[in-house]
């Protein structure tokens, strides 16, 4: 989040001959600084880099949000949308995603799998693969990716969604092995390794996604602005390079289809989230 925002705004001050500061508001999953700009209704200095994890999955998840994803922003455009990979420890005796199949159809013997925390879009990748398959596996929360991707390693638990920065090294370290990837297309970092729609679960897609928007009733010229300036920014050579990096092809298309991405995606983890009943911890 961070490192898109500043690279992003520093572009995007650049077209707009505005200075951008980019201000980190931690915390609650994300909400606290989604809801602070949510409050900053008809202000068009006060923008949000905001990401799948508040805008479309606490939406079911939390029931006193103080702010409404569809009603509270203004879309400006999606930046970047990242595949997680399936992945597992070397030491595990798996080696495919059918030998994981297999295991996870074992209802007396189900495996674990750990994630980044409850209703994150690691977490809910894994509930939407058990929902998809009929399979069987016991979820481990842990506080945040890395003490999930430790654990993985250790054979704490079998395996685990992932965002492909966190275990890019570890693959190429040989202590773990991408099983699939959850995007709809393979990504270019891992050209071997099949989707997850590949091996067998059609339709399957799970990303996690970033983009920026602007407090609701701002500027119609205002919003247009913005988007181009986002777009432009988003094109740059060093910016794609980036962002390609975290496995994300070039998805800025302006802020309709991201409006149209918040809506599918709210409705798609509604769904998922009532079927698997989960609830945060607490």
């Amino acid at each position: 989040m961070d490192i898109l925002a500043r690279l992003v705004g520093a572009e995007i001050s650049k077209t707009l001959g505005q200075p951008i500061i980019v201000e980190d508001k931690p915390g609650a999953g994300g909400n606290i600084g989604t809801a602070f700009v949510a409050r900053a209704s008809g202000d068009p200095y006060t923008l949000l880099l905001g990401a799948s994890g508040p805008l479309a999955i606490n939406v079911s998840l939390q029931k006193n949000l103080t702010y409404d994803s569809t009603r509270d922003f203004t879309p400006i455009s999606l930046i970047a949308a990242t595949p997680l990979v399936l992945v597992t420890g070397s030491q595990s005796g798996i080696n495919s995603f059918d030998q994981l199949m297999s295991r996870m159809q074992d209802a007396k013997n189900p495996p674990f799998y750990g994630s980044a925390g409850t209703g994150t879009p690691q977490h809910l990748a894994g509930e939407l693969l058990k929902q998809r398959t009929g399979g069987h596996a016991t979820h481990v929360a842990y506080k945040g990716g890395a003490p999930a991707v430790v654990a993985v390693i250790g054979g704490e638990v079998l395996y685990s969604f992932e965002n492909l920065a966190l275990v890019q090294p570890h693959l190429q370290s040989g202590k773990m092995k991408a099983l699939a990837v959850s995007s709809a297309r393979r990504t270019v970092q891992l050209p071997d390794v099949p989707t997850v729609a590949e091996s067998g679960v059609d339709g399957f897609e799970a990303r996690g996604w970033y983009g920026l928007l602007a407090p609701a009733n701002i500027d119609p010229q205002i919003t247009k602005r913005l988007t181009e300036a986002t777009m432009q920014a988003a094109s740059v050579p060093s910016v794609r390079s980036v962002i390609a990096s975290f496995g994300s092809e070039n998805v800025s298309t302006g802020g309709e289809d991201f409006s149209r991405l918040i809506a599918a995606e709210i409705a798609k983890w509604r769904d998922i989230i009532q079927a698997g009943n989960i609830k945060l911890e607490g």
